[in-house]
C-alpha cells in the first residue's frame, strides 16, 4: 500500500509541473499572441504613448511647404512615437472653409490641434504681432534667422503663447515682392500712383501709402482677375504665394527686396500641449522647431527657383540698389515712430527688433 501511495503522489507532481509548463531547464515560451511581454527590467524599452490624431490646418495649399511642414512634422513625431501619433493635414484650411482667421480660432478653441498662419493673420488676435512685418525690419535671410531665432523671437512667442497657445516654431512665408505690369519699380517715386492690391493689414497699408503707391485691399482669389482686367496695377507677396496663383502670367514686372517680411507661427493648442506626458512634449517641441526650420529652407529654395523660372519667362526682376533702398526705408521710417503703432504694437517689442 505505500508503494502505491508514494506511486500516486510522484505521477500527481509529474502532472503538476506539465500544467505549469516547466520544460527542460530552458525559459518558458511567450503566449501565443502578437503583443511582445512588456519589458521589466529597466531597460532601453520605448516609452508606451496613448494612440492620438491631431488635425493640422495652414492657409497655403496642398502643394506649398506650408503642407509639407505638417506633414514633415507628422511623419518625425510618427516616428519618435512608434505610429501613436498621427497628423492628418488639411491645407487651404479646409476645416474653416477657407477662413483663416477661424483656422487660429479653432486652434485657440481646442477643435483643431495645430495651426500654420502668418503672423499678419494671427495680428487679428493681438496687434503686437504686426511687429514682425514693419517696413525694413531685416535686411537679408540671415538676419531674419538671428533675430527670429533669438531674443526677439522669444519676445514675440510669448505673444503667440499669450493667447492659449504653444509655439513649436516660426517657420516663413517670406519677403513680399511688389509686382506691376507697368514699369520697374526702381525708387520710389516708381512707385507713385500704382493701383496695388495689398494684404488687409493697416501696417501694410501705411506703409504702401508711405511709397506713394495707390492702395486697395481685395480677397486674394479675386486678385489675378483684377490684375488680368487692370482693375489693379499690381500686388506684393512672397513669390512663392505668387506664383502658386500664376500671377506671372498677367504681370511683367517684380521689385526684389527686403521691404516687408511674413513669418508663419506654427503652433499647438496650449491645453492639448499642457496634457502631453513629459516625454512627448519633448517629441513634439523638437520634432516641431525641426520641422520649422526645414520649411524655411524649402521656402528659400522656392524662392530662388521662382525667381530664375520668371526671369526666363520674360519677367523684369528689380532689384534696388543700397541708395534706393535706404530711399525707401526712409520714406517710411516714421511708421516706427508713429504714436497708432506704437501703442499697437509696444515699443518693447519694436526694440527686441531694433536694438
Amino acid at each position: 500500500m505505500k508503494k502505491f501511495l508514494a506511486l500516486l503522489m510522484t505521477l500527481a507532481m509529474c502532472l503538476s509541473l506539465a500544467a505549469c509548463g516547466g520544460n527542460d531547464g530552458g525559459a518558458s515560451a511567450p503566449a501565443n499572441n502578437d503583443t511582445p511581454p512588456a519589458s521589466t527590467d529597466g531597460g532601453d524599452a520605448a516609452p508606451q504613448f496613448e494612440k492620438q490624431t491631431w488635425k493640422y490646418t495652414c492657409s497655403a495649399t496642398e502643394n506649398t511647404c506650408w503642407a509639407d511642414m505638417g506633414r514633415d512634422f507628422g511623419q518625425m513625431v510618427s516616428d519618435a512615437t512608434g505610429g501613436a501619433v498621427t497628423v492628418e493635414v488639411y491645407a487651404a484650411d479646409q476645416l474653416t472653409s477657407g477662413n483663416q482667421t477661424e483656422g487660429i480660432q479653432g486652434v485657440m478653441d481646442g477643435t483643431i490641434e495645430l495651426s500654420a498662419h502668418s503672423n499678419i493673420i494671427y495680428s487679428n488676435f493681438d496687434s503686437r504681432l504686426n511687429v514682425v512685418s514693419l517696413p525694413f525690419l531685416f535686411d537679408s535671410f540671415d538676419d531674419v534667422d538671428a533675430k527670429l531665432d533669438g531674443d526677439a523671437g522669444k519676445a514675440v512667442g510669448d505673444v503667440v503663447e499669450s493667447m492659449g497657445l504653444h509655439l513649436l516654431g516660426i517657420a516663413e512665408n517670406g519677403f513680399r515682392h511688389p509686382t506691376n505690369s507697368v514699369k520697374p519699380i526702381e525708387s520710389v517715386k516708381d512707385m507713385q500712383g500704382l493701383k496695388l492690391r495689398v494684404a488687409g493689414s493697416e501696417l501694410l497699408n501705411a506703409e504702401y501709402a508711405a511709397w506713394g503707391a495707390n492702395y486697395t485691399n481685395a480677397n486674394w482669389s479675386e486678385v489675378y482677375t483684377g490684375l488680368q482686367t487692370g482693375t489693379y496695377d499690381g500686388q506684393e507677396n512672397p513669390l512663392p504665394t505668387a506664383n502658386g496663383a500664376s500671377i506671372q502670367e498677367v504681370q511683367k514686372y517684380v521689385t526684389y527686396w527686403t521691404g516687408v517680411y511674413d513669418c508663419i507661427f506654427f503652433t499647438m493648442n496650449g491645453e492639448l500641449y499642457d496634457s502631453l506626458d513629459p516625454e512627448l512634449q519633448k517629441i513634439v517641441d523638437e520634432c516641431g522647431l525641426k520641422a520649422a526650420q526645414n520649411q524655411r529652407v524649402l521656402e528659400r529654395q522656392g524662392d530662388q527657383e521662382v525667381l530664375a523660372a520668371w526671369k526666363d519667362a520674360g519677367v523684369t526682376v528689380t532689384e534696388l540698389t543700397p541708395e534706393a533702398a535706404e530711399e525707401f526705408r526712409q520714406a517710411a521710417a516714421g511708421i516706427y515712430t508713429d504714436p497708432k503703432f506704437v501703442e499697437m504694437i509696444g515699443q518693447d517689442l519694436i526694440d527686441a527688433f531694433t536694438k
